[in-house]
């Protein structure tokens, strides 16, 4: 009897590439045997459902597939049609369906001989050929050939405690969350069961921007008793809209009157803590930096601190009284 792939993955025939491939994932992340670990059948469900995908995500074979189907213990079928695509081979399950396969026509650029090796249709590995063990690790072949890698194949494969996937994140914080840290939630969706969870973030004191953290075991599940993998943060601090982070250090700009610039004075500048008197020296220029130490941000793992540069914005007056000006005019004379 043939099996109706259509079904399998819950679409119609008509189903568009992304349509397919949005059941796939949701049909995957409810079957996944990690998710189900106390329902037996959950895996061949799993194993049902990447055969499935795995010829209707090919326009060859779901074409092949719409016109003939999967037909048990015969291959004749599609021979009459011209015979299986170039470059395909024939495998036969143990309950004797005769499935077709390519190395260079399959769905995500998949070459299923890195799974079936040089089998012929009988099999040689124990005596046979394992169609659904091999398949049931097509879906973690194709992960680890999308991030750029692949494992290499052993007999004990099946059996081989594998670490689970890490994770990654982006989150976003305030400026001063930056400079005086504390406990953030993390809410993120779950790959597999699409489910939301939230973890509480220790974000240290002095964090920077882009850094990262790690989470150790908070990543996806190990197999066959693999340890689970990592969950990486990626820090992005936020703008402030009166202080800039250099480093350790914290710029700030402050308007001064052209009086006090020359003759030197007091001011207060608004530090990231508190108000500060601050004084400044006869004659400084403007967009000159006045330091203060120990008035930045703290350096991660340490009570050390970063300094306070005040950058000087010396203010001219744009009107000048009848008084005024006769001074300022004085001093022009006077060469000041």
């Amino acid at each position: 009897m043939a099996k109706d792939y259509y079904k399998t993955l819950g679409i119609n025939k008509g189903a568009s590439k992304e349509e397919i491939k949005r059941a796939f994932r949701k049909m995957a992340r409810k079957y996944h045997p990690d998710v189900n670990p106390d329902e037996p059948k959950s895996g061949e469900k799993f194993k049902e459902i990447n055969e499935a995908y795995s010829f209707l995500s090919d326009d060859k074979k779901r074409d092949m597939y719409d016109r003939f189907g999967v037909v048990e213990g015969d291959a004749s079928t599609y021979q009459n049609w011209g015979g299986a695509p170039r470059g395909a081979g024939v495998r036969q399950s143990p309950d004797g369906t005769t499935y077709y396969y390519s190395s260079s026509d399959s769905p995500g650029g998949f070459d299923f001989s890195e799974i079936f090796g040089n089998h012929n249709s009988s099999g040689s590995r124990g005596g046979g050929f394992d169609f659904f063990n091999d398949l049931g690790d097509i879906f973690d072949v194709f992960n680890r050939r999308g991030n750029g890698s692949t494992r290499a194949r052993s007999p004990n494969y099946n059996n081989v405690p594998r670490e689970g996937e890490d994770l990654r994140y982006d989150m976003e914080i305030d400026f001063m969350d930056a400079f005086g840290g504390g406990k953030k939630k993390v809410q993120y969706k779950d790959p597999i069961t699409g489910q939301m969870k939230s973890l509480n973030v220790n974000i240290p004191r002095g964090i920077k921007n882009d850094q990262k953290l790690r989470l150790k075991g908070k990543g996806m599940p190990g197999e066959n008793g693999g340890a689970h993998g990592d969950l990486y943060i990626s820090i992005h601090v936020k703008n402030h809209p009166k202080f800039e982070r250099r480093d350790d250090d914290i710029l700030i700009g402050q308007e001064v009157p052209f009086t006090t610039a020359a003759l030197g004075g007091k001011i207060q500048v608004s530090g990231i803590e508190n108000t500060l008197n601050v004084t400044v020296p006869p004659g400084t220029n403007n967009s000159s930096l006045l330091r203060l130490k120990n008035q930045g941000f703290y350096k991660m793992n340490s009570n050390q601190r970063g300094n306070l540069l005040i950058k000087i914005k010396i203010q001219v007056p744009k009107k000048l009284n009848k008084n005024q000006k006769e001074l300022l005019e004085k001093l022009q004379v006077l060469g000041v």
